[in-house]
């Protein structure tokens, strides 16, 4: 994906990227080193402009005359952001996208965005060739040309779920070990294929080079869809409702300082000052009973599992995520220059210092991002799109370890993230997932920011014993001819993905006792988590189109 030359110009100006500035100085040194740099205090905020807008809709429409339809939709969701609320250059980006969904074959998608001209001042004159386009849109979905309305497989919670969590699987609990913290543990056995957790995400940050590609709530991958923040030119969100949440948790406070915001961040390090925002949302801005609660010692772990879900209340949310007990980490540099380049950058909006008026107040922000800073990187689940990063902190989720033997692998799909189970558990058994390794790639997908400790990495006993386990021999007629049909369904092309899916879950399962065999099973393992990852995308999309037919055909 290609950098945005507006973003890079304003990360160009970090003051933190100065060789003038050591990164051994105090936090409360590296503050009063960014306070005062012009980069950051003369950097001007990008603001609605219709020239601007213009720009990156003229923009567009050359790269869609050259058939590049990716840049072309970039270029008209910077034009939408850029467009002020009551200008036709809104309406005519909304326009210029519906026929870049159109020639994509997005039918539902391109009558979403006539639909949203229509609503912002779409130039009459011009309203005949956009009855059309809608027109034609239609009769293609008609005809039988859409992309999908029904999702086979429904990839959704398939086991019993817990009364007070009605995203998690019954018989799931907390457990503490030494070695890995906090887990979750089987009460009862499990199979392969079940969901276990199906968890919305509504606290996360992402790279702002994914700010014209990506909701900025809940971080679907809808460019096609999403709509602009109405006051500042970085923040997109896939609906009215998002929109309306980023608003009330996090993005009042960031708003007035979207632009430095950019300058200043890293790639998904905004979650942790979203946290604070978060909690103070909850407290009502009630400063004073934010800090009377936070700064109070708290000496049992904190257990996601204790909430009740059903009736959500979010400030039992953030206390939940407040008073997780803190991993010994090492001290990180490029935390600490985030601190305090949060620190500086937020104050410098009017909507914070409005709140956080005294030195006591500031003093407890500080402490608050230093927190939240070590705090929340065990916590964070990252996704990576193009090498640009998301994060998110999932209350319930984040209790899932890591193994390069994982139990189960983690699907992220429009605001949910989702766990299935790729080998049978046990009861008694701590869930593991993989958050990149896995023993049967050849090549990791990730390197790991942490020492693991799983079985697989395991320089004893235990590990000697698992490898050789996973390099045994085994020779059995039933297991030949099971592979061969394994093999005949995959080479078919006309074999539907949820027949392809049944066969590896029936046939891991048979074979589950031979765990870990790297001759046969390593394969499978692989061939289904690709699957189930396909299945999940494609569902997703499906739901979406059928609730745009249901309300524009």
């Amino acid at each position: 994906m290609d950098q945005n030359p507006v973003i890079d110009f304003i990360m160009a100006q970090n003051p933190c990227r100065s060789e003038e500035m050591d990164l051994n100085w105090s936090v409360v040194r590296i503050i009063k080193y960014i306070a005062c740099s012009p980069h950051l205090t003369e950097l001007d905020e990008l603001v609605k402009s219709e020239i601007e807008a213009f720009k990156h809709r003229e923009a567009g429409n050359r790269f869609y005359r050259e058939r590049n339809l990716v840049k072309a939709m970039d270029c008209y969701n910077q034009s939408i952001c850029y467009a002020q609320l009551d200008s036709e250059q809104l309406g005519m980006g909304y326009a210029n996208r519906s026929a870049v969904c159109l020639e994509q074959g997005d039918y539902e998608y391109a009558l979403f965005n006539i639909d949203l001209a229509k609503k912002h001042n779409y130039p009459e004159k011009q309203m005949p060739k956009l009855l059309v386009r809608e027109r034609n849109c239609k009769q293609r979905i008609a005809d039988g040309h859409s992309k999908g309305t029904v999702p086979s497989p429904r990839i959704n919670l398939n086991v019993n779920t817990n009364p007070r969590i009605p995203f998690l699987a019954n018989g799931i609990a907390m457990t503490y070990d030494s070695r890995f913290g906090r887990g979750l543990i089987a009460e009862k056995d499990f199979n392969v294929g079940d969901m276990i957790l199906d968890e919305k995400i509504e606290l996360g940050a992402h790279n702002f080079f994914m700010s014209y590609l990506q909701c900025n709530q809940c971080f679907a991958n809808y460019s096609q869809l999403l709509i602009p923040c109405p006051t500042c030119v970085l923040f997109m969100y896939c609906s009215k409702e998002c929109r309306e949440l980023s608003w009330k948790l996090y993005h009042r406070f960031e708003c007035g300082v979207a632009s430095k915001l950019c300058c200043v961040s890293g790639s998904g390090d905004m979650i942790f000052p979203r946290l604070f925002f978060y909690g103070l949302s909850q407290f009502g801005d009630d400063l004073q009973a934010m800090m009377e609660y936070c700064e109070k010692k708290v000496s049992r772990e904190s257990n996601p599992l204790d909430v009740d879900y059903t009736n959500l209340d979010r400030l039992d949310v953030f206390k939940t995520l407040h008073n997780t007990h803190r991993r010994k980490l090492e001290s990180s540099q490029g935390g600490k220059r985030g601190v305090a380049s949060y620190y500086v950058v937020y104050l410098m909006n009017p909507a914070v210092r409005s709140i956080i008026r005294t030195e006591s107040h500031r003093r407890f922000f500080l402490r608050s991002l230093l927190l939240y800073s070590s705090m929340l990187y065990p916590l964070a689940t990252t996704h990576s799109i193009d090498g640009h990063l998301s994060a998110v902190v999932r209350p319930i989720g984040s209790l899932l370890n890591h193994s390069c033997d994982p139990h189960a692998i983690q699907t992220f799909d429009s605001g949910r993230w989702k766990v299935i189970l790729i080998r049978p558990v046990q009861k008694g058994e701590q869930i593991f997932m993989t958050y990149g390794p896995a023993w049967w790639q050849q090549t990791p997908a990730v390197v790991m920011t942490f020492k693991c400790q799983c079985v697989v990495c395991d320089q004893g006993k235990a590990g000697q014993e698992w490898h050789s386990l996973k390099m045994r021999q085994y020779s059995s007629k039933a297991l030949l001819k099971d592979m061969r049909v394994l093999n005949e369904i995959f080479e078919k092309d006309d074999v539907h993905i949820a027949a392809r899916l049944i066969a590896l879950q029936q046939f891991i399962k048979r074979y589950a006792h031979y765990h870990p065999n790297a001759t046969f099973l390593a394969g499978m393992l692989q061939h289904y988590s690709n699957f189930l990852t396909k299945a999940c995308t494609i569902e997703e999309d499906a739901l979406v189109r059928a609730k745009l037919q249901a309300k524009f055909v």
